[in-house]
């Protein structure tokens, strides 16, 4: 796929793209990286930006590294750890395959802020539709 037929095709995605506001960076066969502006609407009474958020470019990024070329997939299992709250204005996630099979595929994705402080870690596994 083109980067423009990856745009095209996730905008439809409206939940990540048009009411969470994530940027298709890069994304290709097993490897995606995202970006999200830090907006009022993205935090959480604490003024750190809502864990919720975070999943979700998180999860988003792998539908990406993973559905690209690739066989529809969709996610079996997930779970994330929230290393640290965000500072700046933006988020990144990105997301490498750690293991991809006939069925099931294992990605990594790491959540940074503009500093490069880590703010969260996913491991997401997917279950690949034949």
């Amino acid at each position: 796929m083109t980067r423009e037929e990856v745009i095209a095709y996730f905008s439809k995605d409206k939940y990540a793209t048009e009411t969470t506001g994530i940027e298709i960076v890069v994304a290709e066969k097993d490897h995606a990286k995202t970006r999200l502006k830090i907006l009022p609407k993205h935090l959480n009474a604490n003024y750190t930006v809502m864990g919720g958020c975070i999943y979700t470019l998180a999860d988003f990024t792998f539908a990406l590294a993973s559905n690209v070329d690739n066989t529809d997939t969709c996610t079996l299992n997930s779970n994330i750890i929230f290393n640290a709250p965000a500072t700046g204005d933006y988020l990144f996630a990105e997301s490498y395959v750690i293991k991809s099979g006939r069925t099931i595929a294992t990605f990594e994705v790491r959540v940074t802020d503009e500093t490069g402080k880590l703010i969260a870690t996913s491991t997401m596994m997917g279950f690949r539709k034949s």
